[in-house]
């Protein structure tokens, strides 16, 4: 921690400048030495206390800064700047971005990107490591932006950062009288005397939460207050903290700098700080991995808030469905909601809600257009041409509501100078998953549902009733149309795991068999199988007819088929071919009263099943 002595030597040097400062200036010093001590070592002992723990709502108690956080590195200039996907940055650990850089800094990152902790690891570095830059800070100062979204009335102000800066470390000073020339000059000799401060006591300035500055008056005169500090500021070092989308700003002797994602590495260290166990973490990490959001724990809001999550309960969330809208609802609005931030649309009609449709929207009209994780400035508009009106938004203000999104979310970020991509695949799949349930029946084009085996899995497992939906996919749509056996492999694997909830219904098993066939068919004719029967999937049929008929059972089947015949596939499974007891059923639609299913939609003549399915599927 810092030593009296060293504080005390700074609250005198603060009074000496102060007290020349206001020599022959018709302005009076009120204030004392005893004055400036006390208020900062207030100061002080509030941003000891801010940066000594992380907290947040789904924590079971709080951490201590120091000994959870992880060395983040970050990029020496910001991704959004890139020509090419191909652009390599160059990176460096956050905490020795001062051994070679001599301008002032903005880190900028994502949500949930590490800014904060990160300043707070800083501040605590300054109080508690004796090794951490001695030479150049004395001790920490902190503006928090978001305390300042309220109105500024008085006149007799210096801004807002240097207003706070003058109040924060004790310093008073007042005319002799108040006419506006005095004035003119008392306001200017706050600044000139906080740049002093600066300049003679070796602190680091840290400005937090650009973005989190509601009216755009107080982000024109914060600006300002930078640019002049920033020009006048040689012997402290000032780290300003945005988040990306909305610092589009350069200013002399400032480098702007962007916070990378996590590594594996960097995931397991943090996962092993957080749960304090190396078994712990190493289980932890291994259910993330297997797990259909693994890349969502790029993100230290991500990995923190799942790590809580494991350490209550000792299990990640079972389903994957969870998870998306936990990270939705996080990056959305809970977020910000948690540290009482209020951030106002540009758009009457662009709030939450309005936003998370957009999204779901945009992702789907992407999705199956590109079939790319990152698209052209050109894709992206021609699929906002597409959906703007929908949402009452102007044509011409594409990079405006990209600003906007990414900024408020998060979710959907531009990572280079002409190219767009949402932080995470899984959720990109998620939300073209929610547009394609909402709609109001499934797409019956070919190739479009041959894009999104990933997204119509989901589909499945967010939808109301997933045995009906599974049940109307496959009947009115895969079956019609003759999937790949690419889409088969990808939508059964997703399947699985997603987990959904299969719901008691007859012909669910019925569509599971008839799936298991066209995957198995190689040939025109359905009563035939291939002359060498290959069956790659042994262990996921298995395990996707087991969790079928954890409600249901195969009864339906063997009422209405019987074996026709029995083959061996290339690893030996045996696979009979069932053919319809009655031929008449085969004109009785597969329909009962109140469900989806089409009139047109038949039994089939054949179906495949191993014989494996009908022996563990035990009538209920």
């Amino acid at each position: 921690m810092l030593t009296e002595l060293l504080i005390k030597e700074g609250v005198k040097a603060i009074f000496t400048l102060a007290n020349s400062r206001t020599k022959n200036l018709n302005l009076t010093l009120n204030c004392t030495k005893s004055n400036i001590e006390n208020s900062l070592n207030q100061h002080l002992r509030m941003v000891k206390n801010w940066s000594g723990e992380i907290t947040f709502k789904d924590i079971k108690s709080a951490k201590n800064t120091q000994s959870i956080y992880i060395q983040l590195n970050i990029f020496l200039y910001p991704k959004r700047i890139r020509i090419s996907t191909d652009e390599e940055i160059a990176i460096v650990p956050i905490t020795k971005i001062f051994d070679n850089e001599k301008n002032h800094i903005v880190i900028l990152g994502q949500p949930g990107a590490g800014k904060t902790t990160s300043m707070k690891f800083l501040c605590q570095s300054v109080f508690f490591n004796k090794e951490f830059y001695p030479d150049l800070f004395s001790y920490p100062l902190l503006v928090k932006l978001r305390d300042f979204n309220k109105p500024i009335k008085s006149k007799y102000n210096a801004g807002i950062i240097v207003e706070y800066l003058f109040n924060e470390l004790g310093l008073s000073i007042k005319p002799e009288n108040y006419d506006e020339k005095n004035i003119e000059t008392f306001v200017r000799t706050k600044e000139k005397l906080v740049v002093d401060i600066l300049n003679n006591t070796g602190c680091i300035l840290i400005i937090e939460g650009f973005d989190e500055l509601v009216y755009k008056k107080h982000r024109q005169i914060v600006l300002e207050e930078i640019s002049s500090l920033a020009n006048q500021v040689e012997f402290s070092r000032i780290v300003i903290t945005s988040r990306t989308a909305d610092y589009n700003y350069n200013f002399d002797n400032i480098s702007q700098f962007e916070l990378c994602s996590l590594t594996k590495p960097q995931i397991k260290e943090f996962a092993e700080k957080w749960l304090g166990s190396v078994k712990a973490a190493t289980e932890f990490n291994n259910a993330v991995h297997k797990s259909p959001f693994a890349d969502t724990t790029i993100r230290p809001l991500t990995v923190a808030h799942l790590c809580a999550i494991y350490e209550r309960v000792g299990k990640i969330p079972e389903k994957p469905k969870t998870v998306y809208r936990k990270i939705v609802g996080l990056l959305l609005e809970e977020w910000d909601e948690q540290r009482n931030i209020r951030r106002s649309s540009e758009y009457a009609s662009f709030e939450l809600d309005r936003k998370f449709d957009f999204l779901a929207s945009l992702a789907f009209r992407l999705t199956v257009s590109s079939k790319q994780s990152i698209f052209s400035k050109r894709e992206f508009a021609n699929a906002y041409k597409s959906i703007h009106q929908d949402f009452d938004l102007k044509l011409n203000e594409t990079k405006l509501v990209v600003q906007e999104l990414e900024s408020h979310t998060g979710l959907f970020i531009q990572s280079g100078f002409e190219f767009f991509e949402f932080a995470h695949k899984s959720l990109q799949e998620y939300l073209t998953a929610e547009y394609l349930v909402k709609l109001p029946t499934i797409p019956a084009n070919r190739n479009l549902i041959e894009s999104l085996p990933n997204e119509l899995a989901i589909a499945i497992a967010i939808s109301s009733n997933p045995s009906m939906y599974f049940v109307e996919l496959v009947n009115n749509r895969l079956n019609s149309i003759k999937m790949s056996v690419r889409f088969t492999q990808t939508f059964i694997n997703r399947l699985l795991l997603e987990k959904p909830d299969f719901n008691k219904n007859e012909f669910v098993g019925l569509s599971a068999l008839i799936l298991y066939s066209m995957y198995l068919n190689k040939t025109d004719d359905d009563s035939q199988l291939s002359l060498f029967i290959v069956d790659d999937l042994v262990d996921e049929f298995e395990s996707f007819i087991l969790e079928i008929i954890k409600r249901n059972s195969l009864t339906k089947i063997l009422q209405l088929y019987k074996v026709a015949s029995q083959y061996e596939s290339t690893n030996g499974i045996k696979i009979q071919t069932l053919t319809l007891i009655d031929s008449e059923n085969a004109k009785a639609p597969i329909r009962k009263p109140g469900m989806i299913y089409s009139k047109t939609t038949k039994l089939p003549r054949y179906i495949n099943c191993r014989e494996t399915f009908l022996k563990t599927a035990n009538p209920i």
